[in-house]
């Protein structure tokens, strides 16, 4: 018997994702766990509108070395929506309460790729008890980004109302992952996601709440920066390890300034990539993992005194 279509759905659903579900506030949280169960915990935040899909290519550069967790946000992925916008505080309560659900309670490294990486932050700096290490991957940058708007709910609302309308049109699990690829070929040099294969995609990115989701992270993209400045004021860094990735493109300033906010910082500027260093250089992410995770992390390391 052939599946039964929604209206809202003018495709066949996509193959079951890898990993599994639990539940947290009582919704639906897409995870998918890799690695020794026993291993240190390394828990990836992706970019905006991702999944965990765009972690695939790095997974076997890491899988014998930690315990990887990759959680799709609410709304993105498979996970299901939740009722509020996001903020980074929020989403950090909320990511606390997913690893607690995981039987993760000890200090896990947290990496971030681009705006996940002001997720990642704003964990280590209100969650410092629950972060041994950090590694941001072409994390924002408060100057390429500008201050935040004006009406941050009603931009919300109207993000979240062209989601609905596309996802009732039947258009939404077409469009996101359409524009993902459009990403892909426009921010990567190798131009095709190696994960790109058979429906990964439409299952990765065609959810009907996924271009929602992502169209809301989007015209909140300033004020999340705001928000993470305004905790920067608020909660010092913890003295961790910190790696902080980049591309050769753009201004290597403010990066380098990113990995001063941490004693134990390093700043690496990699070749070979653009802003999807996930896509072009999965090797560059798992060996800032890899040092992050050593004893004794190779690299000449930021000399600051942390911020009380």
């Amino acid at each position: 018997m052939s599946p039964v279509r929604s209206p809202a759905l003018p495709l066949p659903p996509p193959s079951r994702p890898p990993g599994r579900f639990i539940r947290v506030r009582g919704r639906a949280v897409h995870v998918v766990l890799s690695g020794p169960p026993n291993a240190p915990v390394v828990l990836l935040s992706s970019g905006l509108g991702g999944s965990w899909l765009g972690w695939q290519p790095v997974l076997p550069l890491l899988r014998g070395h930690c315990r990887l967790v990759s959680v799709d946000r609410p709304g993105l992925g498979r996970s299901a929506p939740a009722p509020e916008p996001p903020t980074l505080a929020g989403r950090t309560r909320w990511t606390a309460e997913v690893l607690d659900a995981l039987g993760v309670g000890g200090p896990v490294t947290v990496v971030g790729h681009s705006l996940g990486g002001l997720y990642a932050e704003a964990f280590a700096r209100v969650l410092p008890g629950r972060t041994s290490a950090v590694v941001l991957v072409e994390a924002a940058a408060e100057a390429e980004v500008g201050p935040p708007l004006r009406w941050p709910g009603a931009r919300a609302r109207m993000a979240h109302t062209a989601g609905e309308a596309f996802r009732w049109a039947g258009l939404s699990q077409i469009v996101a992952p359409g524009l993902r690829r459009l990403g892909v070929r426009t921010q990567s040099l190798r131009g095709r996601d190696q994960a790109d294969v058979g429906d990964a995609y439409r299952g990765a990115y065609g959810a009907g709440h996924c271009l929602t989701a992502a169209l809301v992270e989007r015209v909140l993209f300033r004020d999340l920066v705001a928000e993470l400045d305004a905790l920067r004021h608020r909660f010092a860094f913890p003295p961790v390890p910190l790696r902080v990735v980049s591309g050769p493109c753009g201004d290597p300033r403010p990066h380098r300034a990113l990995a001063a906010i941490s004693p134990c910082g390093t700043h690496t500027a990699v070749d070979g990539t653009r802003h999807l260093v996930p896509v072009d250089r999965p090797d560059a992410i798992a060996d800032a993992v890899r040092a992050v995770l050593a004893p004794a992390s190779p690299g000449e390391p930021v000399s600051l005194t942390p911020r009380t």
